[in-house]
């Protein structure tokens, strides 16, 4: 009956863990409930059995523990736990507006509103917020995109 206890404490801990694998994933009470009588159920065979019967139980549990964990692994339980798709680093997503907006460079366009230094133009029936390089820009002139930074783009009075 001694023994019985422990295995049994050993058993139920185990199957709480598969449990909280197949059922409630994430780090919840059933799993650490299951760790926590494993742990118990090892320090009361060493308590009873003495040295041998307590040795027993550990290696007897960590061997049941990674057929455990190669069973679930082979099942596809522990796929829910990974991310299966990839995520756009900020890079990748600054790099590509980037190339979006960079296809104003070198348009021509309307200005909309006066260029005092920033206004509304018009390029390709789009209408973008630009920035001149300090000069005013009349409504209806001709211009031209000529750079960009972060934020905005900037443009020059079209002479051609």
């Amino acid at each position: 009956m001694e023994t019985l206890i422990p295995i049994l404490c050993i058993l139920a801990g185990l199957l709480l863990i598969t449990v909280e694998v197949y059922l409630i994933p994430g780090f919840n009470v059933i799993g650490v409930l299951g760790a926590l009588l494993i742990v118990f159920a090892v320090g009361y065979a060493f308590s009873e059995s003495g040295l041998l019967g307590g040795t027993i139980a550990l290696v007897g549990t960590l061997g049941s523990g990674v057929l455990l964990f190669v069973l679930l692994w082979r099942s596809g339980a522990w796929d829910r736990f990974i991310l299966s798709t990839t995520l756009k680093t900020e890079v990748d997503e600054a790099s590509h507006r980037k190339d979006k907006r960079a296809r104003y460079l070198g348009k021509t366009g309307v200005a909309i509103t006066p260029l005092r230094p920033t206004g509304i133009v018009e390029i390709n029936g789009e209408r973008i917020e630009v920035a001149t390089e300090g000069e005013f820009i009349a409504v209806g002139s001709n211009i031209r995109i000529v750079a960009m930074d972060r934020r905005r783009f900037f443009a020059r009075l079209d002479t051609a």
